[in-house]
């Protein structure tokens, strides 16, 4: 994620939204900035896929039960997008740890101090 946050920052925060003045590495940024990058990515993803989803796997013939309600759909839709920013809130927790080096993940695995195994042990134990 630190990979995203630092382009993002770079072509889109630093130029459009946030003050010269505010340093990329201000930690109250980078929340924000995971939150926004978060909630957008899986707003996109859900409807992305939920849209593919209903067109083309979806059995619309459900829709004519008598337990189906009224605008069903739309509500899971509404209740699915409000629901969304309560979600990320951990996930940004967990993000944020990961920018700020608390997961101990390298890009390289010969840099590691623990070795290849137990680093990968460490990397799945993280996520």
């Amino acid at each position: 994620m630190d990979l995203v946050l630092n382009a993002a920052d770079h072509y889109f925060f630093t130029p459009y939204i946030y003050p010269a003045s505010w340093p990329e590495d201000e930690s109250i940024r980078q929340i924000i900035s995971l939150l926004i990058v978060t909630n957008l990515g899986g707003f996109i993803i859900y409807l992305l896929f939920g849209a593919l989803s209903y067109y083309f796997v979806f059995d619309h013939s459900l829709m004519k039960h008598p337990q189906f309600l009224k605008n069903q759909v739309r509500r899971e839709i509404i209740f699915s997008l409000k629901s969304m920013p309560w979600m990320s809130v951990p996930t940004v927790a967990l993000f944020f740890a990961e920018v700020r080096g608390y997961s101990r993940l390298y890009d390289n695995i010969d840099s590691s101090p623990y070795g290849k195994y137990l680093s990968v042990f460490l990397f799945l134990n993280f996520i």
